[in-house]
C-alpha cells in the first residue's frame, strides 16, 4: 500500500507537471506500437525476408560438392531525375528521386550482405534522362600543361595538339564511304556537320540542364552501388586469408578461383566482389539515329567499353551496345528498316560495335587463355624475359608469346534491347502487363532489335562459343522466350556425305526486370545466375551435368503497396482516435450552474479554526457546526490601514483592487472575544459593530484541492468563489465565471491531442529507421 500511495503521488506530481501525459492511455499506447512494428516491418522485415526468399540454397540443384559462381543482374535502374516526371510539382518530385534512391540502395546493399554474390552485371539504362544532358566541352590544354606533359614524355615535343585528339576517334568514324574532315578538335561530315557537337531532343526542352546534372545522377549511382559500405556490408566482409597457408583445392580450381598456392610471393588473397556497368541503354547514350558520340564517349569514360568480353564463371560473357549499334539497322517512322544511304551516314554510330563483332574472335580466345592460365598457371605459364645484361647497342630477345589456344566456354550474349521476337510471343507466367513483349518504337527508344540485325548478332557472337543465354532489359518486365536460330555446327547427312546441313539451335532469353519501382511494374526485382563449368588446363568441361547455368527470378518488396498499408494503418488510426475523443466527450458531466467538472475530491472538506464560542476547543469542530456545508469559498479580506486603526468606524477600509492578485474580499460580520483569539459568527439576530479588522482571520469549512487540477492548484488565481454574503456586493456584479468547454469542444481537442500523442514518436522512429536504412 504504501508503493501504491507513492506512485500516485508521484504520478499526480507529473500530470501537474506535464498535462499532455493525461492524453497517454492503453488505446493511445497500443496505437503507439502498433505503428512502431509496422514501420519496422515495411522498412526492414519484408526486405529482408523477399532477399532471404531467393537464397542460393534454396534453388540451385549442384552436384554435392559443387561451388558455383554466384551472379547477380541489374536491369534498369533509371535513377529518377526532373527528366523522370516533369509534370509533378517540387515537393512530389524530390520524394519520388529521395524514395526510389532508398528503395534500390537498401535492396542492393541486403543483396551482397544475405546473397554475397561474387559478381553484379548492369544491364543498362544507369540513368533516366542521361541523353538528355548536354556534356562538357573539353577544354584546350594550356602552354604549362602541354610542357609537362612533354616533360614527361606523355607528348613529343613538335606533337600537335588537336591532331592527337583527333587520331583518338580516327578508326571509330573513318570508312571508305565516308571521308572525314578535320577541324581543330572536331569531326566533320562532308555536309558540314559536326559530329563531335551535342544536339538537344526533344526540341531543345531539356536545354538549361547540362553536364552538373549528369555529374550529380553519377554521384547518386556511385552512392547507391560503389560505395564501400554498399559492396561489402558489415557481417558480408569477404574473407581474406594468407596465401601460403591455403592448399590447393581441385574443386575450387576448376570452378574458377585463384589457385594462390602458385603464387609464390603473395601475401594475401580471396575473393573481391567483381561490378560491371559499361553496358549501355538507350536512357544513356540514345537509340539508333538518335545517339550520339559525345554521349559514348563521356558514358564509356565512366564506365568501360561498351562492347567487351569477360570470363566470369568459365563462362565467356559478350557485351554488346545494341542501341549505337541499332543505327545501322532500325524500324524507321514511315515504315520499313533504315536504308542503305541512312545506314551509311549514321556510320561514326554503329562502326564500333560492327568492328568489335567482326573481329570478336581474337579478344575472346584471349579472355578464356588468361583465365585458363590463372587457373592452371603451371601448365599455361607465359614465358619470361631471359635474366641477362645486354648492351644498350645490342637487341634482347624478345619473350616467347604464349600459344593461343582453341578452347571454347560457354557463351552468353548481354544486350540492353531484346532480340526479335515475332509478336505475341508470349513471355510467362512470371509477367505482371500482359502475355507479350509489344514490338513498337518511338522516340529514343525500339522493344527489340530488327530481325536482320538479330541474326547478325546471333551469327557473329556464335563464333565465341555455343550461345546457351541471352540476357537483356529495356522493357521493365519480365519475359522468358526462346528462339530458333541458324548457328548449330553443320552435319553431314548419313545417305549423302557431300552434303551438309544447317543445325537449328534453341536459345533462351530472359528480360531482366527493372531494379526500381518507379517504372511501371508493382514488383521490381533482378536475376539470380548460378554457373558451374569446371574445365581442364585445355579449357574442356570435366563432364559436369548440362546445362551449365542456372537462373532464378526474385523479386522486390511492393513500395507502392507499403505506403498503401501505410494509408490504410493511418486511416484506421484516425477513426479510432475519433471514436475514443467521442466517447470522452459524451461522458464529461457537465450542467448549467457550474460547467466545470467537479473533482472526486471537492466533498472532502474541513474547517481552519473553529471559535471556542460554542464550547469547542481549537482543532476540534462544535456540534453547532455539524451537518453545515459550504456551497462556496470564504477567503480573508484584506483592508487598508486606515480602516484598521480607525476602530470607532462602522465604514470599512478601501478594497485593494479586484484584478490584484489577493484573496477575494468576503466580509462577515461577527462578535469579538477579547480572552479568545477566535471571531465567529454571532447568533440569530445579533449584529456587530466595530472595525473590518476584528472579523480577519474567520474561515468556515475549507474546499480541499485535487493536485490534478490545474485551475484549482493556484488558490490565488481563483476569483470564482465568493460568498452567498456578498452576492449583493457591487463589485461582484462583474466578476464572470470561467466557462468550461462544452462535449463537442472537449472531444475535438481530445482528438488532436492524442493524435499527437501516437503521431510524433511514431514520425520520429520512421525517419529514423528510413534514414539507417
Amino acid at each position: 500500500m504504501h508503493y501504491r500511495h507513492v506512485a500516485k503521488q508521484q504520478s499526480r506530481r507529473l500530470l501537474r507537471r506535464y498535462p499532455f501525459l493525461t492524453h497517454i492511455t492503453i488505446v493511445t499506447t497500443v496505437i503507439t506500437l502498433v505503428w512502431i512494428y509496422g514501420v519496422y516491418y515495411g522498412e526492414r522485415t519484408l526486405f529482408a525476408r523477399h532477399i532471404d526468399a531467393c537464397h542460393w540454397d534454396k534453388w540451385e540443384r549442384w552436384p554435392p560438392g559443387a561451388t558455383p559462381h554466384h551472379l547477380v543482374l541489374v536491369a534498369d535502374p533509371q535513377l529518377v531525375d526532373p527528366h523522370t516526371y516533369p509534370g509533378r510539382p517540387w515537393p512530389l518530385s524530390t520524394a519520388t528521386e529521395r524514395y526510389t534512391d532508398l528503395y534500390m540502395g537498401r535492396n542492393f546493399r541486403l543483396i551482397n550482405a544475405n546473397l554475397d554474390p561474387d559478381s553484379v552485371v548492369f544491364l543498362g539504362d544507369l540513368f533516366d534522362g542521361g541523353r538528355e544532358w548536354a556534356p562538357s566541352k573539353a577544354k584546350p590544354l594550356k602552354g604549362a600543361q602541354i610542357a609537362l606533359l612533354q616533360h614527361m614524355g606523355v607528348m613529343k615535343s613538335n606533337e600537335v595538339v588537336e591532331k592527337r585528339s583527333l587520331d583518338s576517334y580516327r578508326k571509330a568514324i573513318a570508312t571508305p564511304h565516308h571521308q572525314v574532315i578535320e577541324k581543330k578538335d572536331h569531326f566533320l561530315t562532308p555536309e558540314g556537320r559536326d559530329l563531335k557537337k551535342f544536339v538537344y531532343g526533344e526540341k531543345g526542352r531539356w536545354s538549361s540542364w547540362g553536364q552538373q546534372q549528369w555529374d550529380a545522377d553519377f554521384r547518386r549511382f556511385s552512392h547507391i552501388f560503389f560505395d564501400t559500405d554498399q559492396l561489402y556490408p558489415h557481417g558480408a566482409t569477404r574473407d581474406w586469408f594468407a596465401a601460403y597457408e591455403v592448399q590447393a583445392d581441385d574443386v575450387s580450381v576448376e570452378n574458377g578461383a585463384d589457385n594462390t598456392t602458385w603464387k609464390e610471393y603473395a601475401s594475401s588473397g580471396g575473393r573481391q566482389r567483381r561490378i560491371i556497368t559499361s553496358l549501355p541503354g538507350n536512357h544513356d547514350v540514345g537509340f539508333g539515329m538518335g545517339a550520339q558520340l559525345p554521349l559514348q564517349d563521356r558514358f564509356q569514360m565512366h564506365f568501360g567499353d561498351s562492347n567487351r568480353i569477360d570470363v566470369i564463371g568459365n563462362h565467356t560473357f559478350v557485351s554488346i551496345d545494341s542501341p549505337s549499334l541499332s543505327a545501322f539497322m532500325q524500324f524507321m517512322p514511315e515504315g520499313g528498316e533504315t536504308p542503305p544511304d541512312k545506314a551509311t551516314e549514321l556510320t561514326h554510330l554503329w562502326q564500333p560495335a560492327m568492328d568489335f563483332l567482326e573481329g570478336i574472335q581474337a579478344p575472346a580466345r584471349k579472355a578464356v587463355d588468361d583465365a585458363l592460365q590463372s587457373y592452371y598457371p603451371s601448365k599455361n605459364a607465359e614465358a619470361g624475359h631471359t635474366h641477362a645484361v645486354f648492351d644498350s647497342d645490342e637487341q634482347a630477345p624478345s619473350r616467347a608469346a604464349r600459344p593461343s589456344s582453341q578452347a571454347e566456354l560457354p557463351t552468353v550474349l548481354l544486350t540492353h534491347i531484346p532480340l526479335y521476337r515475332d509478336p505475341d510471343t508470349d513471355c510467362g507466367s512470371m509477367r505482371e502487363r500482359g502475355r507479350a513483349l509489344s514490338i513498337s518504337a518511338g522516340y529514343q527508344y525500339q522493344n527489340v532489335v530488327t530481325r536482320s540485325l538479330s541474326n547478325s548478332i546471333v551469327s557473329y557472337v556464335s563464333k565465341v562459343g555455343n550461345i546457351i543465354q541471352i540476357f537483356s532489359g529495356d522493357d521493365h518486365d519480365y519475359c522468358d522466350v526462346s528462339h530458333v536460330y541458324n548457328i548449330g555446327q553443320a552435319q553431314k547427312p548419313a545417305n549423302d556425305a557431300s552434303r551438309t546441313t544447317p543445325g537449328l539451335s534453341n536459345v533462351k532469353e530472359i528480360t531482366v526486370k527493372s531494379f526500381s519501382w518507379a517504372m511501371g511494374v508493382r514488383k521490381p526485382g533482378f536475376q539470380l545466375v548460378s554457373l558451374w563449368n569446371p574445365v581442364d588446363a585445355d579449357g574442356k568441361s570435366l563432364g559436369t551435368a548440362s546445362p551449365t547455368i542456372q537462373t532464378h527470378l526474385c523479386l522486390l518488396p511492393d513500395q507502392l503497396g507499403i505506403f498503401l498499408d501505410y494509408a490504410t494503418l493511418l486511416g484506421a488510426t484516425m477513426v479510432v482516435l475519433l471514436i475514443r475523443a467521442v466517447i470522452i466527450g459524451l461522458q464529461a458531466k457537465t450542467t448549467e450552474d457550474d460547467e466545470v467538472p467537479e473533482s472526486p475530491l471537492s466533498e472532502l472538506t474541513l474547517p481552519r479554526y473553529q471559535s471556542k464560542l460554542y464550547g469547542a476547543t481549537a482543532g476540534n469542530p462544535s456540534t453547532a457546526n455539524k451537518g453545515t456545508k459550504q456551497k462556496s469559498r470564504h477567503r480573508a479580506a484584506s483592508t487598508s490601514l486606515e480602516s484598521a486603526l480607525n476602530s470607532s468606524s462602522n465604514n470599512l477600509g478601501v478594497q485593494r483592487s479586484f484584478n490584484a492578485r489577493t484573496r477575494s474580499v468576503s466580509p462577515a460580520v461577527g462578535i469579538y472575544t477579547p480572552n479568545n483569539s477566535a471571531y465567529t459568527l454571532p447568533p440569530s439576530g445579533q449584529e456587530h459593530h466595530g472595525p473590518l479588522v476584528d472579523k480577519a482571520g474567520y474561515h468556515p469549512s475549507i474546499k480541499w484541492l485535487d493536485p490534478t487540477d490545474a485551475e484549482d492548484s493556484d488558490e490565488e488565481n481563483d476569483v470564482s468563489a465568493v460568498s452567498d454574503v456578498d452576492e449583493d456586493d457591487s463589485q461582484a456584479k462583474w466578476k464572470r465565471r470561467r466557462r468550461a468547454p462544452g462535449r463537442a469542444r472537449m472531444a475535438v481537442g481530445e482528438f488532436f491531442a492524442s493524435t499527437a500523442v501516437v503521431g510524433l514518436p511514431s514520425l520520429l522512429w520512421y525517419i529514423w529507421v528510413v534514414r539507417h536504412g
